[in-house]
């Protein structure tokens, strides 16, 4: 008899732990895109690189997730999320490589809505892939054309720290978000206090119910929370987006328009553009998906003039889905520069040449667990 009771309580014992960890999700991506074949021109003069070929393996990330309930609808929530890029990093301006450098927070939810604080995709970047398509980063990645400035240095498809969070109830189909950084040091930099001590806000404005999806989103960074060197300290940016989409029977169809308003020096001279992308997904077979985008970065407007300095993407790919959780994909984007245009496809770090142009031919995979 002792010896039952002896064992039910081990057993009890061991089982303790597991139920601790019911509401624990690890979860994951890992992504690679292959380039054999990549047109490209180096910066150097005399110095062309016809072909070449490349690999990355971003948007790969390692995550635990987890919630307890404390009655009542509402809950505490925490996420831990971290890059596992196996390939060169070529853009550590979200933060450099580390536990938790990924959207990261610990959150309170119930029927007021969610609050969180931590690292985490600005409100506005969080609805922009509703009506994308393609990417934000990797070989079709749309940031560069979208929602950068043609140099790199100011970006409105940022991930920052020291956020704080809220996002709305669905109210038949309403719903908003916003999110603000404190004071300082809201990206992975070394600010200096002389001159950058502001903040980033953002916000968005969604409806969606049905085959429809609209979405508007305003972003604000003051004070240089974005550039840190380059003679820009101090400067503020802007952008506003307006995105759409709609089911039409097997196909979706889908806009993206950003207006982009920023300071280039700390004098009142300041840029202007407009960005804009068209796209569709095409559902041709049951695992099989068709996809193209078109998108433009108009030329900039401000007070020094800018002329031609526009560029053109285009992208079409063919999607296959192996299962729920894989799968593999084709596809060909070029990026096309007016004369002074300094833009690239996203995968690469060297741009392809003023009023030149330049395509990839890129296999994909991708495995969600």
């Amino acid at each position: 008899m002792n010896k039952k009771v002896m064992a039910v309580a081990v057993a009890a014992a061991l089982a303790a732990p597991a139920a601790a960890l019911a509401q624990t999700t690890i979860y994951g991506r890992f992504n690679a895109e292959l380039s054999p074949a990549a047109g490209q021109m180096d910066t150097a003069a005399g110095q062309s690189r016809k072909t070449v070929d490349g690999f990355n393996s971003g948007a790969s990330y390692v995550g635990v997730r987890g919630e307890e309930k404390l009655g009542g609808g509402n809950s505490v929530w925490y996420q831990c999320e971290t890059r596992a890029r196996w390939g060169a990093d070529l853009n550590p301006s979200q933060g450099t490589c580390g536990i938790c450098d990924r959207n990261s927070a610990l959150g309170v939810k119930g029927g007021f809505g969610n609050f969180f604080v931590g690292r985490w995709d600005t409100a506005m970047e969080t609805q922009s892939g509703n009506t994308r398509f393609v990417g934000s980063t990797g070989f079709q990645g749309a940031q560069h054309i979208l929602t950068e400035d043609q140099a790199g240095a100011i970006s409105f498809a940022q991930r920052v720290q020291n956020s704080y969070n809220y996002e709305s109830p669905d109210w038949s189909g309403f719903s908003f978000g916003l999110s603000a950084t404190s004071k300082g040091g809201a990206l992975n930099t070394t600010p200096n206090p002389a001159v950058e001590n502001g903040r980033i806000y953002s916000g968005y404005g969604k409806y969606a119910a049905g085959p429809l999806l609209v979405w508007g989103g305003y972003e604000k960074h003051t004070d240089g929370q974005t550039v840190a060197s380059g003679g820009l300290d101090g400067t503020s940016e802007s952008m506003t987006t307006l995105g759409a989409s709609y089911v039409l029977g097997p196909v979706k169809f889908g806009f993206t328009f950003t207006d982009f308003d920023a300071d280039t020096d700390t004098i009142g001279n300041d840029l202007k553009r407009k960005s804009w992308l068209i796209g569709a997904d095409w559902k041709v077979t049951p695992a099989g998906t068709v996809r193209v985008a078109f998108m433009e970065a108009g030329e900039y407007k401000g007070s020094d003039g800018f002329e031609n300095t526009g560029a053109k993407q285009y992208n079409i790919h063919y999607i296959h889905a192996f299962s729920k959780r894989t799968w593999g994909a084709i596809y060909y984007v070029k990026v096309d520069n007016d004369s002074n245009g300094f833009y690239n496809y996203h995968g690469f770090n060297t741009n392809v040449m003023l009023g030149d142009s330049a395509g990839a031919i890129v296999i994909q995979a991708q495995h969600n667990f």
